[in-house]
Order: C-alpha cells, then sequence, then structure tokens
C-alpha cells in the first residue's frame, strides 16, 4: 500500500475556518469554547482528500507495524507533525510495533523528537521492553533534556525494584541525573537511602530548594519536617522556594510558623502586583 503524507493540521485548520465562517456572530471566547465541537466534526467526517475515509479510520488501513512505523517516520523527514490518528492507530497495535519503536528510541543518531515520539507511543502503551535503556537515560543524564526527562517520568510510574536499581547508580551519576533519580525515587518511600540524599540535597544544593522539598513532600517521610522548618528562616532564600518548603511542611503535618514577606523578591512582588 502506498504510504501518503498529508498534513492533518494544515487540512484540520482549514475546516475550521469553514466552520466559523460558517457560524458569523460568535465571539473569539465562543470560537475557542466550540473547540472540541470542532474536532469531533472534523475528525468524524468522510473527506475526498481521504478517499472518502474520516480522519478518525483513514489510518485503520493499515495493518503491518512496518508500513504504520514507516509512516511516523516519514512525517518526521518531511517536517510534518504527526497525526493523532496515527499514533493512536500504533498505539493500538501495541507489541507489534513496540521492538520497531524501541529500536528508533535507541538509536543515538535518530533525531531527539522522532525518539521522543517513540517513547511516548511505549509510555502509552504501557510497554516495559525498553525500561533498561530508559533506565541509563536518567542515570548518565547530564544535563535537561527531553528524552531523559521523559525516561523518569515513565519510570516514576513503574515499582520499587526500579528504584532501587536506580538508587544503586545513585553515588556515580552526574548531579542532572542524580535529580532525576531522587524525582523518580520519591514515588517508592521505604529505602532509607532516598531520605537521607533528599535531606543532603535540601541542605546543600541551593539552586534546586524547591525540587527537593517537593520531592520530600511526594516521600511523606515525617522526619523531613524539622530539615525543612530550617530551611525557612534561611536570608538567601526564594520566595518560590519559600512557598514549596512551607507546602511542604505543613502537607508533611508540620507548622510553618508566621508566613514571611519577600519585598524585593522579583517573583513576590509580581505576584503581589497581580
Amino acid at each position: 500500500m502506498s504510504l501518503n503524507y498529508v498534513d492533518f493540521d494544515a487540512k484540520f485548520f482549514e475546516f475550521a475556518r469553514k466552520w466559523v465562517a460558517a457560524h458569523p456572530g460568535l465571539t473569539e471566547q465562543q470560537v475557542e469554547d466550540s473547540y472540541n465541537r470542532i474536532m469531533e466534526e472534523w475528525v468524524s467526517s468522510p473527506a475526498e482528500w481521504l478517499d472518502g475515509d474520516s480522519p478518525a479510520t483513514y489510518f485503520q488501513r493499515y495493518e503491518s507495524a512496518q508500513e504504520l512505523i514507516a509512516l511516523m517516520e516519514g512525517y518526521a523527514e518531511r517536517g510534518i507533525n504527526l497525526p493523532e490518528p496515527l499514533y493512536a492507530r500504533i498505539v493500538e497495535r501495541g507489541e507489534d510495533c513496540a521492538p520497531l519503536l524501541e529500536g528508533i528510541l535507541r538509536d543515538g543518531q535518530r533525531d531527539e523528537g522522532l525518539r521522543a515520539e517513540a517513547l511516548g507511543m511505549l509510555r502509552d502503551m504501557d510497554a516495559r521492553c525498553a525500561d533498561g535503556y530508559l533506565e541509563a537515560l536518567v542515570c548518565g543524564a547530564q544535563e535537561r533534556n527531553e528524552l531523559s526527562d521523559m525516561a523518569a517520568e515513565v519510570l516514576a510510574g513503574r515499582d520499587a525494584q526500579t528504584a532501587a536499581r536506580l538508587l544503586d547508580a545513585y553515588p556515580g551519576a552526574p548531579d542532572y541525573a542524580q535529580g532525576l533519580i531522587l524525582d523518580v525515587c520519591c514515588n517508592f518511600p521505604g529505602d532509607e537511602r532516598i531520605y537521607q540524599n533528599l535531606v543532603y540535597k535540601l541542605k546543600n544544593d541551593p539552586e534546586q530548594r524547591a525540587l527537593w522539598a517537593s520531592c520530600l513532600n511526594k516521600l511523606g517521610d515525617e522526619r523531613a519536617i524539622e530539615p525543612l522548618k530550617e530551611m525557612l528562616g534561611l536570608f538567601d532564600l526564594k520566595y518560590l522556594d519559600y512557598i514549596e518548603l512551607r507546602d511542604a511542611v505543613e502537607a508533611l503535618g508540620g507548622d510553618a510558623g508566621e508566613e514571611r514577606s519577600f519585598y524585593g523578591d522579583p517573583d513576590f512582588e509580581a505576584l503581589r502586583n497581580l
């Protein structure tokens, strides 16, 4: 079957313009509120540009995993956004497409956006075949990037065994990777290393205080109340860090004391002026 690279987004915007023109007098807000209705009409309507199929059903004609992945790759090569119905069809095919998606994800020569799309599909079909690679991405991350951050999000939905493996790699991991590891592991209480490493980071990494406070909040260990409270009085504390620290203390059952003012702090002043 020949592969057809139609720009679904462009076709939808064309449909939406005609829809708005056919409903004169609508305010901008009313048009915005009608978005889901417009989308539902478009996606379910037979279209000449799809040989009479609707956008919702067009990709059902493709049964082969190889063809579906070739379409995905072709859209990326042409710089056209991947159609949502194609994304959904690949996820629907599940285990047939999973090995091909894993191959794309593991190929460091591929475009990062394509690899991230492959990872998103593996996540949405709940495929675990690439988990070892995701753990390696997280543990080796030198700086923020889409793939390692997505990998951490996926692993945060796994289990305590995943957390234990990440914690084993923690001592030799780069600083950024350590942050990702702890952000994953705080979802799985029970390993003392999580609490100890988070408190150490809280006290020794002032640039990320909000992150460590949030992680301790998720971990739910009441021992964190006192070290969190110690941070609340620091003279160099930023307002947004203060809010995260205060929220964590109170969520864990502690008393955060009288609320401080942060006159001169840019974030505090911006919110106060609102």
